[in-house]
Formats: structure tokens, sequence, C-alpha cells
């Protein structure tokens, strides 16, 4: 499995096969109340003002966002943190938050070989070091 970097703000992903790991907030009133009024107003679990509850996203919502995108959501999973213990656990309630896996879909259109890319990038530095001073001058160390 390889797992591509999507960079801040969720980049695209344009590998075929490529995953794509998000863990967010479901939009419920529970999440609401446990994950603003709870956590940041009463408790000062975390900041006032860290969550804006119309930026949360259901997980149907986001399933519809990763397919009309290319993507297919493998799993989704609830995730549960306990504030005595300090620990996240994994379960079926997605209720509050949870995480979910996707993968890009289609075929890789020209298929290339791992040693036709790499001859690739070295023809690519040979050419910018015959041309850049500076980059010859760095190959050389």
């Amino acid at each position: 499995m390889k797992i591509l970097d999507v960079g801040c703000g969720g980049g695209l992903l344009t590998e075929p096969s490529g995953s794509l790991f998000i863990t967010t907030i479901n939009k419920t009133q529970l999440s609401y109340a446990l994950g603003i009024v709870f956590s940041e107003q009463i408790a000062g679990i975390v900041p006032k003002g860290t969550h804006t509850w119309e930026k949360f996203v259901s997980p149907e919502t986001l399933e519809s966002i990763l397919e009309s995108n290319g993507l297919s959501v493998q799993t989704v999973v609830g995730m549960l943190y306990n504030p005595f213990s300090g620990y996240w656990h994994w379960s079926e309630n997605t209720s509050l938050n949870y995480a979910a896996h996707a993968v890009k879909s289609g075929v890789q259109e020209h298929p290339m070989s791992a040693e036709f890319a790499f001859k690739g990038e070295t023809e690519e530095l040979q050419a910018n070091a015959r041309t850049n001073p500076a980059v010859h001058e760095e190959l050389k160390k």
C-alpha cells in the first residue's frame, strides 16, 4: 500500500490506489454538546473557539464528497476519547468522532516502471548539472 501525503488543506490524490485517511467530528447534536459545549466551555479540554460546528461533516456527506472526487471509501469507524485515561479507542459508534479510509479509484493510463522513473530523474539531474554550475557542484559532493 502506498500512502500519499495530501499536504495542507487535503490536496488532490493523483495516483490510483493512493490512500487517504481522515479523522474528523460528526455533525450531530451530541458532537455539538460534547465537542463544543463540554470540551471548550465547561471542561476547558481544548481552547474556546477551536471547533466550528457548522464545519463538522457527517460520514454520509464525507463519503459523498470523496466519491464525487474519484475516491472509494473503504472504511468508516468511530473513535471515542476517554478524558480520564487520555486515550482514544475505536468504536462502532460514529456519532462523535470518526475515521475514514478512502482509496483513489481508476487505473494509471501509462504505468511506469521504477527503473524507467529513476532513469528519467537521473537524466534530468544530469541535464541540470550541465546547464547550472551550482547543481553540478552540489552533485559532486
